[in-house]
């Protein structure tokens, strides 16, 4: 059991690191950003999951010392490369209570500050939920997005899902979940409501980012379904820093890997739903050079 007293030396020490999950566009395999994840190194050298400590940093109200430790890492981290290269973004997990407060949008706007990043490189992550619907939920992301953010619905389909909501929702991207990714290439077709999320996400005009794809099957369906963006193994694993850098400057591989994925046959294409009437609307990560690294252009579509 996590205590509070170990999760306060944590904090003290700034054993809560950072990784970063690339993620690429299924036009072309390039790198777009990457998700921001966030790991506990303990003494003893052990690697914590978000899942064995975050429940304990809530219960402990040491959440919002972790979320601003992430803040802090990313930026220091990654800031050179932004500047440098305004179509990449990185992709920010936020706190529910983060969401129904505001609190985190003062936080970002004083971190951002003279850094020369601009808002629409922080894409804010939240899940859904039944209080997403609340009055000061909607207020934060609104202003979020005033504010230039991107807000992205994260697991959708595994929670709340009320279709209703997600019309009304202040939100630019919905992440498709990877239990829905992971049946594709195993069943004979894919299940029927990803085919419909995707379709749903398309009529509604939002960006669509896959979670959790490992094979070439997958990607190659995905791509061809309309998806825009992917993340998961089959294109890299959760790295640090200057292994992301690295992984952003030398992009060749992974678009080999999509053209190859490309020729995959598939079982069966996207069916269409009905439209929409108009108006349904691990060492401890530390701060590098990257300034020194050389980005080529095509590194950085959208």
């Amino acid at each position: 059991m996590i205590n509070k007293t170990q999760l306060k030396n944590a904090i003290r020490r700034k054993e809560f690191i950072v990784v970063y999950q690339p993620i690429v566009a299924l036009a072309d395999g390039h790198c777009v950003g990457a998700e921001v994840l966030v790991r506990w190194q303990r003494e003893n050298g052990a690697l914590l999951p978000p899942d064995r400590f975050l429940p304990a940093a809530r219960r402990h109200s040491c959440l919002d010392a972790i979320t601003d430790l992430v803040l802090d890492q990313a930026i220091a981290q990654t800031g050179a490369m932004l500047r440098d290269h305004p179509g990449l973004h990185l992709a920010i997990n936020i706190p529910a209570h983060d969401i129904n407060s505001g609190r985190i949008l003062d936080i970002i706007g004083r971190k951002l500050s003279g850094t020369g990043i601009a808002s629409a490189q922080l894409w804010l992550e939240v899940t859904e939920g039944s209080s997403m619907e609340s009055p000061a939920c909607m207020a934060t992301l609104s202003r979020a997005r005033g504010n230039g953010h991107l807000v992205a619905l994260d697991d959708f389909g595994t929670g709340y899902s009320c279709l209703r909501y997600l019309h009304e929702l202040p939100c630019d991207v919905l992440k498709l979940d990877r239990s829905f990714v992971s049946r594709i290439g195993v069943d004979a077709t894919p299940h029927p409501v990803t085919t419909c999320i995707i379709e749903l996400a398309r009529q509604l005009k939002l960006r669509i980012v896959a979670e959790g794809v490992e094979t070439p099957v997958q990607a190659s369906y995905l791509k061809q379904a309309g998806v825009d963006y992917a993340q998961g193994w089959f294109f890299a694993r959760p790295m640090l820093a200057p292994d992301f850098l690295r992984h952003c400057a030398c992009p060749g591989a992974v678009a080999v890997e999509m053209a190859a994925a490309s020729t995959v046959q598939l079982a069966r294409p996207v069916a269409a739903v009905p439209a929409l009437e108009d108006g349904e609307g691990p060492a401890v990560g530390t701060s590098v050079g990257a300034a020194e690294i050389t980005f080529p252009l095509s590194s950085v579509k959208h």
